[in-house]
């Protein structure tokens, strides 16, 4: 614990909050299972406060090649407790269609293990092999929460 008029250093603080963001347009992917896009993982990673509980935000804005639908949805992935999160489509940003549209989602997770690094990561599908989602912004917010 540091006192008053100790220096704190960056190894001294815990994270309870992280956001990454991607601003590069035309990343793309023609999976039908959930996957990266093109350009690599897009992850951010936050430890687990004492209350277990963490809230996951993520955002795109996306679009399809043809008239088939886009699918982004995310994983979080413990370092003491394995996936705690899998992708799904019940819970994921869709867009049908060519046009653009920004969308956002917000979930809680609880009964997390305080104290482990919990990894949240952005995945992406199309319902059609032969079309292409395309990505042109996409946001992880990932924050411990204290209640």
């Amino acid at each position: 614990m540091a006192l008053a008029g100790d220096i704190i250093t960056a190894s001294m603080l815990t994270v309870f909050s992280a956001e990454t963001e991607d601003t590069t347009v035309g990343r793309t992917t023609s999976s039908n299972a959930y996957a990266d896009a093109s350009g690599g993982a897009l992850s951010a990673s936050v430890v687990v406060p004492a209350s277990g509980k963490v809230a996951v935000e993520i955002r795109a804005t996306q679009r399809n090649s043809a008239s088939s639908n886009t699918i982004t949805s995310w994983q979080g992935s413990g370092s003491v407790s394995g996936v705690v999160y899998s992708p799904n489509d019940n819970a994921a940003l869709i867009t049908p269609g060519a046009n653009n549209q920004p969308l956002d989602l917000r979930k809680h997770l609880s009964n997390l293990v305080p104290g482990e690094t919990l990894t949240v990561t952005i995945k992406h599908r199309v319902n059609n092999t032969a079309t292409s989602g395309i990505f042109d912004y996409r946001l992880i917010l990932v924050e411990g929460l204290w209640g």
